[in-house]
């Protein structure tokens, strides 16, 4: 069943093999009905995800609640995931009254998305979902949780500000995974060139850094070029890493902090023929998924921003109707490890089906 889909109290009643009106008084706390029978139809209640309080009455009211979802347009093959996962969002929560509207920077950059958030008239909106540039976004979303419109961020993070919980990948984490594969895939030996997006937007640092981490504590024999940045440009990503290969025709190894400089060093290190460069990346596109096939991209870290954007919004969506608080600050989505023969699980149309939905 859909996070958001109805659950009807005939559908408990059918479920626990009674009727509806013994479910109405269990369900009410009212008398005339056996414990037994009772604890029964609150068990099933509970395994359908049955919230009375709440989200009946949710359906009932008037109201409509209105999410602003901050995020880019490009890189548009990796922001075309995340709207795929707004949407998914919207078409559940309609019936919840529930209407997003989707406010767009050109590109995560700091400077554009500071623009945006500067003129952005938040009074409009019950709740934001912010695909957040850094420390740079921190004062606008202290502004709007102050003003009492609460935030949460997704993908990438503002973790000094006040916003309610962040749904992304654990950068860190994900960037030692890289250094480990790295260094087990070079044998423990070699020179990396590293490409990053912002140097300012904790994702991308943290990421970097996870990845220095291990690179300098376990494998102390592989040499590490200063991180570039690209500012989410694949062309200049390009031009970065075609100069680093016609510097030093030793370099064995690229690591990219993100989706655009991942697909920016795949075409340099193409165009120079160098098969012997290990490249682990990061997220799927069609020209990604090609290098994958052809031996260009060795392996990418899959962060799913499906997920992200999804989620993000469900939540907030609960935080809202029914007062709900995330256990944690931040709710990581598990990076996964895409080589060759797997990334067929992780395309679009892999991610519309349901495999058990019989």
């Amino acid at each position: 069943m859909k996070p958001f889909e109805r659950v009807t109290i005939k559908q408990i009643a059918k479920e626990a093999g009674t009727s509806i009106g013994t479910v109405d008084r269990a369900l009410s706390n009212r008398p005339g009905i056996n414990p037994a029978t009772k604890a029964r139809v609150l068990q099933v209640a509970q395994e359908l995800g049955y919230t009375p309080n709440r989200m009946a009455s949710a359906l009932s009211r008037k109201k409509v609640l209105r999410i602003g979802v901050v995020s880019a347009k490009n890189p548009a093959d990796f922001y075309s995931y995340i709207d795929q996962g707004i949407t998914q969002a919207e078409t559940e929560l309609r019936d919840y009254g529930v209407v997003i509207e989707r406010l767009y920077s050109p590109l995560l950059a700091p400077d554009e998305q500071r623009e945006l958030l500067e003129n952005l008239d938040y009074t409009k909106y019950d709740g934001l979902v912010i695909n957040a540039g850094g420390e740079p976004s921190v004062p606008y979303i202290n502004k709007f949780v102050a003003e009492g419109v609460p935030v949460a961020t997704f993908n990438s993070d503002s973790p000094g500000s006040d916003r309610l919980f962040f749904v992304g990948s654990n950068s860190r984490q994900s960037g030692r995974l890289g250094g480990e594969m790295m260094g087990k895939l070079l044998g423990g030996k070699g020179k990396v060139a590293i490409i990053g997006n912002y140097l300012n937007t904790t994702t991308f640092v943290d990421r970097f850094g996870g990845f220095c981490e291990v690179i300098q504590r376990e494998y102390p024999e592989i040499s590490i070029y200063p991180c570039a940045e690209c500012y989410s440009n694949p062309a200049r990503a390009y031009s970065i890493m075609a100069g680093l290969l016609k510097e030093d025709l030793h370099i064995n190894g690229f690591f990219s902090t993100g989706y655009s400089a991942t697909v920016g060093a795949v075409e340099a290190i193409k165009e120079a023929g160098r098969r012997n460069v290990t490249v682990i990346g990061y997220d799927l596109s069609e020209s990604i998924m090609q290098a994958l096939k052809d031996g260009w991209c060795t392996s990418a870290l899959y962060q799913d921003p499906f997920q992200q954007s999804y989620q993000a919004l469900r939540l907030m969506v609960r935080h809202l109707i029914e007062g709900w608080v995330p256990p944690s600050k931040t709710l990581f989505v598990e990076a996964q490890v895409v080589f060759r023969y797997n990334m067929d699980s992780y395309t679009k149309e892999h991610l519309q089906e349901n495999p058990f939905r019989y």
